[in-house]
């Protein structure tokens, strides 16, 4: 099975903002340039068509002002007020020089603004230097008194261009404005999340009355009635579990301890009798039979073997001493077992004095997972030092079981355990409705961590049984 492809955590309203004002810039700098480009062919265009004009009025009013002596500008003297009116609706420049290339008038028609020499050269380099218009104006047909030269007013075009930049940067900042009002309801809308990744923390850390809030916005809210529907379902199915697991871990208790009662009274009977008939077999053969010491002498020593072989498979069908002398000395019995078995492993066991009141079910698993934890550390890992721990808190009874070895087996391909002896442990732990958890701890070795929650004990053996 092929896996998810990983996708990038997505923050929708960080995005939502950093989409907006994506927006709001593109759409500043598009009217940018087309509000320069615009500038730029226009005024190319208006300076050819305005200086054409401007020319021919110039020369009609030097035809009508000037006498037939006069040769220059300078003594035509020319108005050019006859050019104002257009000077009103274009921003231009006129320059006006004689023949002898003496400036007779330069004068710009619009408003008399300052306007920095370096925002009209960079006017200049957006509209263009060659965006200019030369003409001569003549008294009659054929006779040149001077040179007229139109340019665009680059001060002016500064100011007109700066009023539509500002709309355009009006706009960007009126959809960035409108974005606030598109965030605020994707904000409040969002702000459930909070309630929605504090009940999935809760259902993760098992939980299972963790229920979603009802929402005001009608989509989250199916979804937390479909949640709660499917916590209710897992919720049920999950105690099923554990019922179905303690009525198997009972009758399995049941049935060990009808079974040792059996093997103990029977057997220990047979045997024990078996021992005292070889006694008196090994004393007639000292009186009178030698022959029939060997043979006493053998059924004795396979006596005694099964007597230990048997106090060895009572001890592991029913714990000895768990129901008389209780949970902590039998556990410091066991720890010093292996102590005493053990050459190369050094066992220690921590608990503390209030282990009390626990009901039997309970006391059953936490001896057999330690003995099953305690017997994978030695048979797998090697390890040197094994450390048990058994707390009991407000919160609950808290099992560990360390050891410095090589780590216990990796699971198979399917993904099932190496043994009957973890599957043992979860089933016990998920019949009492606990957690196990069992790790590499932290250097070297397994860490096994069980956690019994305690205000439930009571409650899930009641309702096991009912």
């Amino acid at each position: 099975m092929l896996a998810a492809p990983y996708q990038r955590p997505l923050d929708l309203k960080r995005h939502l903002l950093v989409r907006v004002g994506l927006f709001a810039l593109f759409v500043l700098f598009l009217g940018a340039t087309v509000t320069l480009l615009e500038t730029r062919y226009r005024v190319r265009e208006d300076i050819q068509r305005t200086g054409f004009t401007i020319r021919q009025l110039i020369t009609d009013e030097i035809r009508r002002n000037s006498l037939s002596y006069n040769r220059t500008l300078g003594d035509i003297g020319l108005d050019l007020d006859v050019v104002k009116p257009i000077g009103q609706q274009l921003n231009f420049c006129i320059g006006l020089t004689d023949i002898y290339d003496h400036v007779v008038d330069r004068q710009c028609f619009a408003r008399a603004t300052a306007v920095p020499e370096a925002l009209q050269d960079v006017m200049r380099w957006v509209i263009g230097g060659d965006a200019v218009y030369y003409g001569s104006v003549g008294q009659y047909p054929g006779i040149t008194v001077g040179e007229l030269l139109v340019t665009p007013n680059y001060g002016s075009e500064v100011l007109e261009l700066a009023k539509k930049l500002g709309n355009l940067l009006a706009v960007s900042v009126l959809i960035l404005f409108l974005s606030f009002f598109v965030y605020r309801p994707v904000r409040n809308a969002l702000a459930p999340s909070a309630a929605i990744l504090n009940t999935l923390s809760r259902m993760e850390q098992g939980d299972l009355a963790a229920r979603m809030p009802a929402f005001a916005l009608i989509e989250l809210n199916h979804i937390g009635q479909g949640f709660n529907h499917l916590a209710d379902r897992l919720e049920g199915t999950i105690r099923s579990q554990q019922r179905l697991a303690h009525r198997l871990l009972s009758a399995r208790e049941e049935e060990r301890q009808h079974l040792a009662r059996e093997l103990h009274d029977e057997f220990g009977q047979y045997l024990a009798s078996l021992s005292a008939e070889a006694a008196f077999a090994r004393e007639l053969a000292d009186e009178g039979v030698p022959e029939l010491r060997p043979c006493a002498d053998s059924i004795s020593k396979t006596t005694e073997h099964m007597m230990e072989v048997l106090q060895q498979i009572l001890h592991r069908l029913r714990p000895i001493g768990l129901e008389e002398f209780g949970l902590g000395p039998s556990l410091q019995e066991l720890i010093d077992g292996w102590n005493r078995r053990s050459r190369d492993t050094r066992f220690t066991y921590t608990a503390d004095a209030d282990l009390d009141g626990l009901p039997d079910d309970i006391n059953v698993s936490v001896y057999r997972i330690i003995q099953e934890a305690v017997t994978n550390a030695v048979r797998h890992g090697q390890p040197e030092h094994v450390a048990v721990t058994l707390q009991r808190g407000p919160a609950g009874l808290a099992l560990e079981i360390r050891d410095d070895g090589q780590g216990s087996p990796p699971p198979d391909s399917a993904g099932k355990p190496a043994g009957f002896g973890r599957l043992g442990m979860e089933e016990r732990v998920l019949a009492l409705g606990g957690s196990l958890d069992i790790r590499p701890a932290p250097g070297r070795g397994t860490l096994v961590s069980v956690r019994f929650p305690l205000p439930g004990l009571g409650a899930t053996t009641e309702g096991v049984l009912a």
